[in-house]
C-alpha cells in the first residue's frame, strides 16, 4: 500500500495564528476594494485610490511574508 502524498499536521488544525492569516487579510482586502470603490466620487480620490493600493498590498504580504518570516524566528 502507497503512502499518501500530503499528510495532515495535528498543529496546523484550529490554531489562531492560522485564523489571524486569513480573517484579517480578507479584512485588509475588502478594504482596499471599498476604498477604490469610493475613490472616484470625491476630490481626494487620489488619497484613497493610493490608500486601497497599501491595504490589498498589505492584505497580501501578511500571509506570503510577513507571518513566515515571524515563524522562522522561534
Amino acid at each position: 500500500m502507497s503512502q499518501p502524498l500530503i499528510t495532515h499536521r495535528e498543529d496546523e488544525n484550529k490554531s489562531p495564528g492560522r485564523a489571524i492569516s486569513f480573517v484579517f487579510p480578507a479584512i485588509l482586502f475588502l478594504g482596499g476594494m471599498a476604498l477604490f470603490t469610493i475613490a472616484f466620487n470625491y476630490d481626494w480620490g487620489a488619497w484613497l485610490f493610493v490608500g486601497g493600493i497599501a491595504l490589498i498590498g498589505l492584505a497580501f504580504a501578511i500571509p506570503t511574508t510577513i507571518l513566515p518570516a515571524l515563524e522562522d524566528r522561534e
